[in-house]
């Protein structure tokens, strides 16, 4: 019988949870697994991760959005003045209707960085519809942005204090020295399916939950009966052979949508989300922001292509370096940059559009015109409120 190891110090624990932590990022919440690869009993393992449940972290399936054949657009709006009471159900109904995975508003400025994963192939199109909505008055001003791949960084517990909560690195010493890079590649369009597609997006949403409690889900929100053993074998031969998945991330921000009060949860003024886009930098100047970008901690989403995009979590304390370093990327992209605060009272995180693509036809499905009708429609009730 399996006895629980000794804790030890708590320098210790924070390395054993952060060497978890690692694992997870690359098999998920497999605790047998995870204690059999690190060598130590599966209860001193458990153990290490309520640590992780005690801080409210989540551990969810980093979607593959280029697999599936999906690119990222970035829409930075000014919605037109009729619509201001109107944005959360907008960017709602944006999400089961135009490809919108997320939405977050810009402070000081009255803009929104609206977030998209949208067909390759539709991409033109998405970008005709985005200006159709600026002449139909729903936006007052649009710029796009455009990515060829985007990922979400899995945690570096390396640098975290589980006991604390805190985060704990100094922003000019990670800068300093020589480090190896290589840019994500591109990964290549695999096949799936709808049962793939809500397998994926339960896992997005939360990784933890045992098989039958991820059918259940399904059968709730998505009225769709599938076996349990056909769920085990898409599962495992299809989730999580294929690179449907890029990894795990084990949600240290705390973000998450919380579907019974409908409503994005987060914690309250312990990180402040910046958003940094750069329009049309040369190759050099994109390496040099992508190895600067990397080494930072608290990256919480990048993307790269024509342009470049990149999510940051500052905690509170660290504000003032952050903004430092931001400046430094600034400056070496020749004033290509610009960086937004993000209201975190008006943003939001949406699962993949998984009702857009059609399992008759293997094909995401977007038509422009009849979009661009119902926001017509849509304009007229709000006139007439």
């Amino acid at each position: 019988m399996e006895t629980l190891e000794a804790p030890g110090t708590a320098e210790k624990l924070n390395a054993d949870v952060a060497a978890m932590v690692k694992e997870i990022s690359v098999i998920g919440p497999r605790i047998p697994e995870i204690a059999r690869r690190l060598g130590r009993h599966k209860e001193t393992v458990r153990y290490w991760y309520k640590k992780l449940e005690e801080s409210g972290f989540a551990v969810q399936g980093i979607l593959n959005h280029e697999a599936l054949g999906l690119k990222r657009i970035i829409l930075k709006v000014e919605f037109g003045p009729e619509y201001a009471d109107y944005i959360k159900p907008m960017m709602v109904a944006m999400n089961e209707l135009c490809y919108v995975v997320s939405y977050a508003k810009a402070l000081p400025e009255d803009v929104y960085v609206i977030n998209a994963s949208v067909p390759e192939k539709l991409v033109d199109e998405y970008i005709d519809f985005a200006l159709a909505l600026k002449n139909q008055g729903v936006f007052a001003k649009v710029e796009y942005f455009l990515f060829d791949w985007f990922r979400n960084k899995p945690m570096e517990g390396q640098f975290y204090d589980f006991e604390t909560g805190h985060w704990e690195f100094d922003f000019q010493s990670l800068l300093q020295g020589e480090k190896s890079y290589t840019e994500p590649k591109i990964s290549p369009k695999i096949k799936f399916d709808k049962i793939d597609l809500l397998l994926a997006k339960e896992l997005q949403i939360d990784a933890t939950r045992e098989l039958q409690e991820i059918q259940a889900s399904i059968r709730e929100n998505d009225g769709i009966e599938i076996n349990y053993k056909t769920l085990c074998w898409h599962l495992k031969t299809h989730v999580e052979a294929s690179g449907l998945l890029k990894g795990f991330r084990t949600n240290w921000m705390g973000t998450r949508w919380d579907p019974v009060s409908d409503k994005a949860r987060h914690r309250s003024h312990t990180y402040v989300g910046v958003h940094l886009l750069v329009k049309n930098p040369t190759a050099q100047e994109k390496l040099a922001t992508l190895r600067v970008m990397d080494r930072l901690p608290v990256l919480w989403s990048e993307a790269a292509g024509k342009d470049y995009f990149a999510e940051i979590a500052i905690p509170s304390e660290m504000m003032l370096e952050a903004l430092l370093v931001l400046q430094g990327v600034m400056g070496a992209v020749n004033n290509k940059a610009t960086f937004h605060i993000m209201d975190q009272r008006n943003s939001a995180a949406f699962t993949i559009p998984h009702k857009l693509y059609d399992e008759a036809s293997k094909e995401w499905i977007f038509n422009k015109q009849e979009l661009l009708v119902k926001f017509k429609a849509l304009e007229t009730e709000i006139r007439n409120h």
